[in-house]
């Protein structure tokens, strides 16, 4: 049944969310004791999936995998099925139905992904994707599920209502997002900065005034939008037989930020009542909840020792000039710019030696073998056995402190693209499908990427039919016959000569940085 909604009227961008990836949830499941699916044989479902933006990719990245999407909108889901179609694949299937349909007698999935939905329904709704969870979720299966919290969309709820205020009298959605623009500058018009009241609703009118009008629509103007406290959210867990067992960000593990006597009561709190806590602290308006079976057992104080069943790997490099002296600490920063001192000569030396392997993932067992070795300089060393396990301890907490800093990436599985240029390069068959239409094009390491005019131009031509010689003379035709303009350094080159030696020298560049950005496979 064909079935209209608001969304059929204001699309939603349809993206992928690097945050719903199976290989985070299982990541992220290992080192809470849990024996999650393989991902790469695993069975998928996303609830609200739009025109499968987040889980199309998946199907791709894993055709061994199985895939279902379900949403409301019939109009998204014909355009999802338009791309599996184009694609050829097999391996998913996106239905036009509604979650309460959602069918009793259906396969039980290792992950199920609800993200932007649960808040943004009606309360029956909300019920049946916990049920769901309970009933269709694997013994060792993990779920996601996204949701605005208070206290921090107690202001966000205030702005929400005053817009629908405004906008009641006015029914076409455009029209809608017009008036909603239109009372956001009448606000910001209106209300100084003197007050710490003005000074707040400005900060968050900053923030809605560059959203997109589709955000704007279905955040801000929709009929239904209910943000819970987390503890109310664990208690509709816990009446679904299901348990909290983290969010998909780990910031709020880092305790050393507050006061050491704040840190001290936290660390004593049980979870459900820590996690409230730090959502009072932050102001928090948003969460990305795991969750699993009530009956799972789950580990969340031995965290570090199952590190050892995970792929590592860093993205900060240390040149050599960089390493630290014997004695001294080494400091990174990491992405947020929070800072990791290391201390400890074996974990100096393993994020020495993950900045060198970069950006491959490494085994922990691999990566301590290495460090070991850098450190003895290939020389027999006698070491307790005590000692040895001791020294493993260190660096697995060192590395699982980092992961929650966002200094170390931890995987469960190994990347389903090639970091080397081959010969005959070979662009992923979503890659090159989205690049023929857009800018933006999703990488196998699930993030959008937006290409210039150049590199999208060149990743439609990777199908592996040409090698890297055929595709430089490709290349400089196409800037040729577009009359493009090439500069380099301010500097318009006119000799089609220099042109030509410019072009050469990029092109290897672009193609590892295509590589690099996951958009390239074996």
């Amino acid at each position: 049944m064909s079935t209209t909604t608001s969304y059929d009227d204001v699309l939603y961008p349809s993206y992928t969310h690097s945050q719903t990836h199976p290989d985070r949830l299982a990541t992220l499941a290992t080192l809470n004791g849990l024996q999650p699916a393989p991902v790469a044989t695993s069975r998928i479902l996303e609830l609200a999936c739009g025109q499968g933006g987040n889980i199309i990719p998946l199907a791709v990245s894993y055709p061994a995998s199985h895939c279902v999407g379900i949403d409301l909108s019939q109009r998204q889901v014909e355009k999802g099925q338009a791309v599996i179609d184009a694609l050829e694949l097999k391996n998913i299937e996106l239905r036009a139905q509604s979650i309460l349909d959602f069918p009793a007698d259906s396969e039980p999935f290792d992950y199920i992904i609800a993200h932007g939905v649960y808040s943004w329904v009606p309360e029956a709704v909300r019920d049946k994707i916990l049920q769901i969870c309970r009933d269709h979720l694997a013994p060792q299966g993990v779920a996601i599920v996204s949701y605005n919290t208070f206290p921090g969309w107690h202001q966000r709820r205030m702005i929400r209502d005053m817009m629908i205020f405004h906008t009641k009298r006015f029914t076409e959605p455009a029209k809608r997002i017009e008036q909603a623009k239109a009372f956001l500058t009448f606000m910001t018009q209106a209300t100084g900065t003197e007050s710490a009241y003005g000074r707040s609703l400005h900060e968050e009118f900053r923030t809605l005034s560059v959203s997109d009008e589709s955000y704007l629509f279905h955040e801000q103007l929709e009929d239904v939008n209910e943000p819970v406290y987390f503890h109310q959210f664990a208690d509709e867990l816990a009446k679904h037989e299901l348990q909290y067992l983290c969010e998909v960000e780990q910031s709020n593990l880092q305790f050393e930020r507050y006061p050491p006597q704040i840190a001290e009561v936290l660390a004593k709190m049980e979870i459900i009542e820590r996690e409230q806590y730090l959502d009072f602290f932050s102001r928090r308006t948003f969460r990305q909840t795991l969750m699993c079976h009530r009956e799972v057992k789950v580990d969340r104080d031995a965290m570090a020792s199952h590190i050892g069943e995970l792929l590592v790997s860093s993205h900060i490099p240390i040149a050599p000039p960089e390493q630290p002296q014997a004695g001294q600490p080494l400091v990174l920063k990491s992405r947020d710019g929070s800072e990791v001192t290391i201390r400890d000569p074996l974990a100096k030396a393993a994020f020495v030696e993950l900045g060198t392997q970069w950006p491959r993932r490494i085994p922990f067992d691999e990566l301590q073998t290495a460090v070991r070795k850098q450190l003895s300089g290939g020389s027999v060393v006698m070491q307790s056995q005590e000692a040895f396990q001791q020294n493993t301890r260190v660096l697995q907490e060192t590395l699982t402190h980092a992961f929650v800093l966002g200094a170390v990436g931890l995987n469960a599985g190994d990347p389903t693209f090639t970091f080397e240029v081959t010969s005959r390069p070979l662009a992923c068959p979503l890659v090159r499908h989205q690049a023929a239409s857009s800018e933006k094009v999703t990488s196998r390491l699930h993030s959008i990427i937006s290409l210039d005019p150049i590199a999208r131009w060149i990743v439609t031509k990777l199908d592996g039919s040409i090698d890297t010689a055929q595709l430089f003379e490709l290349l400089v035709e196409h800037v040729q016959n577009e009359k493009m303009a090439v500069q380099v350094e301010g500097r318009l080159l006119t000799s089609p000569e220099e042109v030509r030696q410019h072009l050469q020298t990029k092109l290897m560049p672009n193609l590892q940085q295509l590589a690099h950005q996951g958009l390239l496979i074996a």
